[in-house]
């Protein structure tokens, strides 16, 4: 176990303050036969939420993007389905949690791991003493998880979810710094603040999420399954061509984003033509624009 601390977008969106955050957006779901880009209100289940005394059952993480977004299921080729907060919490409300509930959690992940790899050790200085350190120890844990099914059985579908988990909460802290440098004057501005901020956030996630790959010794360089900001071959057409998702993990594609995408967006067609005929897209902004942030747009229906 290795000890984890802790495209280029464009413009179109309002730089947002970074305080302020909306209230925690609705699940919603996006159907490419509309005329229209409006993503609208769909009722799909939730994660549900940690009762105060609740037992084990609330320690069962999601391992696959179907089983942490359940509203992909059944959705038609093209169809945005919104990514609820629910996801990116540890377990609902995190008030809830107490050190004997993360403790439980912590040894039910530990054992998990244990089962796939019988060589895994967990290296701690203690059990930590605050929520923050808590937390950090779960998503720790799950990331370990992920690894686990990784190396063991070439299984990436668990690092699919923690990458998503990992790069959302990165996308929101790089918007926050960011703010605080544009308004500083310490961004460098071409073309416009829009573009400044989004290459900074950019380039923020990419260089955080290498990092953590690189403590768990995953080459995100290579030609591996876990690739970040790496030349995506389509050799469909006439000629050799090539995408640049931000991430790719097996046959998931990410973009990190200030704007709002769809198929109608030529660089989202042109993942899903890649070689490696993604199934979903995922597109990533930060959470402090509220609802129709972040989302996964399904493969489309269409022959190549």
């Amino acid at each position: 176990m290795a000890t984890v601390a802790g495209g280029q977008v464009g413009g179109g969106l309002n730089v947002l303050p970074a305080e302020g955050r909306s209230a925690p957006p609705q699940d919603i779901v996006y159907r490419s036969s509309e005329s229209n880009a409006a993503i609208v209100l769909a009722s799909l289940p939730r994660v549900p939420r940690v009762p105060r005394g609740s037992n084990i059952r609330a320690f069962q993480d999601p391992m696959t993007l179907q089983q942490a977004v359940p509203g992909l299921r059944g959705q038609p080729g093209g169809a945005i389905v919104a990514l609820a907060d629910s996801l990116f919490d540890i377990a609902g409300p995190a008030q809830e949690l107490t050190a004997e509930l993360t403790r439980e959690w912590s040894n039910q992940l530990i054992n998990q791991i244990r089962a796939v790899d019988p060589n895994y050790r967990f290296d701690s200085l203690g059990f930590p003493q605050t929520l923050h350190g808590q937390v950090n120890q779960l998503n720790t844990l799950r990331f370990d998880q992920a690894v686990a099914f990784l190396r063991t059985g070439n299984e990436v579908r668990p690092l699919q979810v923690e990458t998503l988990r990992f790069v959302q909460e990165r996308v929101d802290q790089a918007y926050a710094e960011g703010i605080k440098l544009l308004r500083a004057g310490r961004l460098n501005i071409r073309l416009s603040e829009q573009e400044a901020l989004g290459n900074f956030i950019d380039r923020r996630v990419r260089s955080d999420l290498r990092r953590r790959y690189h403590q768990y010794g995953i080459d995100a360089a290579g030609k591996g399954p876990v690739r970040v900001n790496r030349r995506e071959n389509d050799s469909s057409g006439s000629e050799l061509s090539f995408r640049l998702p931000d991430i790719r993990v097996g046959n998931i594609a990410y973009d990190v984003t200030l704007t709002q995408k769809t198929l109608r967006t030529p660089q989202v067609r042109g993942f899903f033509d890649a070689d490696f005929r993604p199934t979903h897209v995922v597109i990533i902004r930060l959470r402090q624009i509220g609802a129709e942030s972040s989302y996964i747009i399904t493969r489309p229906e269409a022959k190549r």
